[in-house]
């Protein structure tokens, strides 16, 4: 009987962080926008924040999809990306003004996508004013974190 031939297993969906060593995960893939066939895999870091991207060959007969969903439905042109990042950052920014405690990493992580998740949604609806965008999303996380998270 023949051994079956070895597989070698490669765990694309992570990357190393350069900026502080700790397992990024896979946040998204996209159609590289100038080059055919050229896919980019976008990873966070979820320790520092960082974000990498790696350029890949395109498998043949796929097309390049979100890891969240469809990327032709979930997409941002870089102008509204842009908008989107500095209305994340303002909003962030107010929170940690604000002097709300946040009593460990977890919650911290669970607070910023709650803000991110806000932001991102609205845009989705159409919202581009920066003021609206920070405003609203404030608005929208619970007046007690911990109580949030912890229901959750």
């Amino acid at each position: 009987m023949r051994k079956p031939a070895r597989i070698r297993v490669e765990k694309p969906d992570t990357m190393e962080c350069r900026a502080c060593g700790a397992t990024m995960r896979l946040f998204g893939i996209e159609a590289h926008p100038a080059i055919a066939g050229i896919r980019l895999r976008t990873y966070v870091c979820p320790r520092c924040d960082h974000v990498q991207t790696q350029a890949a060959p395109m498998p043949a007969g796929r097309t390049a999809r979100s890891v969240n969903g469809p990327a032709h439905h979930n997409a941002f042109d870089t102008e509204t990306t842009r908008l989107l990042c500095a209305a994340f950052d303002a909003a962030w920014e107010t929170v940690l003004a604000s002097g709300t405690p946040l009593e460990d990493a977890r919650q911290t992580a669970a607070v910023r996508e709650l803000l991110a998740k806000h932001i991102i949604e609205m845009a989705g609806r159409g919202e581009r004013d920066p003021q609206q965008l920070v405003e609203n999303a404030l608005r929208l996380l619970p007046r007690s974190p911990s109580a949030e998270i912890e229901a959750g």
